[in-house]
């Protein structure tokens, strides 16, 4: 199965010493292991060298969470852009 990857300015999950923070791609790197990143998360900390499902390490983005919040954060938007259309063409 091939590791996820992301793009600068996409919102991930990102797991911070077992504790799950939002952050944000601010960086995005090449390296033989894969693609490495620099996140910045909601708590305004920078977090570098950050790779995908590294769960060997103590800060890694977890790609199930971050598909199931970006997901959801879709859903949520959608379901406020139709309420907006309902009430603008009433």
């Amino acid at each position: 199965m091939a590791v996820q990857t992301y793009n600068l300015n996409e919102t991930v999950v990102v797991s911070v010493f077992g504790k799950y923070q939002v952050g944000s791609i601010t960086e995005k790197a090449k390296t033989v292991k894969g693609y490495r990143y620099l996140i910045h998360t909601e708590d305004g900390k920078e977090h570098e060298g950050v790779y995908v499902d590294s769960n060997d390490v103590t800060v890694y983005i977890d790609s199930s969470l971050t598909k199931s919040f970006v997901n959801h954060q879709n859903a949520g938007n959608k379901l406020i852009n139709d309420t907006i259309d309902i009430v603008n063409n009433s």
